[in-house]
């Protein structure tokens, strides 16, 4: 009896463990460069995900683009009052810190427009759409 207890909370242990490192923490931006041309501004962000897996990378994309133009991450803030809001988004996304220091790069999103680039990302997101590269 006392062995199967040991087992059970074994189980109960590594379990709360990794549902801490898929859900229990927030996506990290390390590195943001911001790209000026004329009147071209393309932002660049590295954002570690935080997770053992992405499963849904369309639905991750979306989030980090919304957060990237509300400039809702908690450890980096955008100054769009200079240069204003981009006309061109990248993020590289690593799942975790690992595979950042490996340099293995898990996809790439791009939020572009194929139009002219009179647009930012912030007034007229109509004219955007999203890509991902997967490595």
């Amino acid at each position: 009896m006392r062995k199967r207890f040991v087992v059970v909370a074994v189980f109960l242990v590594l379990f709360a463990i990794l549902i801490y490192l898929q859900y229990g923490r927030d996506v990290s931006v390390v590195n943001s460069n911001l790209s000026l041309s004329g009147e071209f501004c393309e932002q660049r962000l590295t954002i570690v995900a935080n997770k053992i897996f992405i499963t849904d990378k369309m639905q991750f994309a979306e989030e980090m683009i919304e957060r990237t133009i509300d400039n809702s991450f908690r450890d980096m803030m955008f100054s769009y009052d200079i240069a204003g809001y981009p006309n061109r988004i990248e993020i590289s996304v690593y799942t975790n810190e690992l595979s950042r220091k490996l340099f293995e790069k898990n996809f790439i999103v791009f939020f572009e427009s194929d139009m002219d680039y009179n647009y930012n990302v912030k007034d007229d997101p109509e004219y955007f759409r999203i890509r991902i590269e997967y490595n």
